[in-house]
């Protein structure tokens, strides 16, 4: 009795081990899961046989049919090539050959489109700064123009005003003439006995008697001649030649 009892034994030792066995391949093959387990469980504990319980066994324990496709990381814009030339990668070898020339023909075709995008904007900032040269040109030449226009109407202007003190002077008396020139620049009383004639200007001249007034005229005469003062040096003189008679006969009429 004692044999049987340990061979009962063994025998229900080995039928754990071999259910233990068992039950660990299924969890570790993915055929048993927790999901699984309590589908058994609940059909255990169920009396009699549920409607449909094949299809629902089946569904729950036959394994995926549909193999899982072998997907490798992608940069760049191959990845986005890949999801819109083929979808998955194909499995044969021709396939992914044919595969990966779809996907470098699709970057390639992208990076031409980039560049032709470049060389666009290239040109149209060419275009721009080519524009804006001209501008500057015309620009320029508008302001030398203006330049030029606004001199010769100063100019003119000036000659106007000149002449027209010119003829006053020729209405007033000589001392009246004198008490306005003393008041000016050298440089300006210079201008006007330069355009006077020596008869007048000698008139005019006699009429400086004080220091300071002599003093005018002595800069004056020496501006009259051509010289920048008594320094000595000599200067070109901004008065016309007809107006050297005009100086000597001042000059003599001044006195040391």
């Amino acid at each position: 009795m004692k044999k049987i009892g340990s061979l009962i034994s063994m025998i229900c030792i080995v039928n754990v081990l071999m259910l233990a066995g068992f039950i660990g391949y299924l969890c570790g093959t993915g055929r048993l899961n927790k999901p699984k387990a309590q589908a058994i469980a609940d059909m255990l504990r169920q009396p009699g046989a549920p409607e449909g319980l094949r299809e629902k066994l089946y569904d729950i324990m036959a394994p995926a049919t549909k193999p899982a496709t072998q997907t490798r990381p992608a940069t760049g814009s191959a990845a986005g090539a890949e999801e819109g030339v083929a979808g998955a990668e194909p499995a044969t070898a021709q396939e992914r050959i044919d595969y990966l020339q779809r996907v470098l023909e699709a970057e390639r075709l992208g990076l031409e489109s980039e560049a032709q995008k470049l060389r666009e904007e290239q040109e149209l900032l060419a275009s721009k700064q080519n524009q804006l040269d001209l501008d500057r040109r015309y620009l320029n030449d508008q302001k030398k123009a203006y330049e030029q226009t606004l001199a010769g109407a100063t100019t003119q202007s000036d000659a106007a005003g000149f002449q027209k003190s010119m003829a006053l002077f020729d209405e007033l008396k000589p001392k009246q003439v004198k008490d306005l020139l003393v008041v000016m620049p050298a440089d300006q009383v210079a201008r006007y006995f330069a355009a006077m004639e020596p008869d007048r200007a000698a008139k005019i001249i006699a009429e400086f008697k004080t220091t300071e007034e002599k003093s005018l005229l002595n800069q004056v005469l020496d501006k009259v001649r051509g010289v920048a003062g008594r320094s000595g040096t000599g200067a070109a003189s901004t008065l016309p030649a007809a107006s050297q008679p005009m100086a000597a006969v001042a000059a003599g009429k001044a006195g040391p």
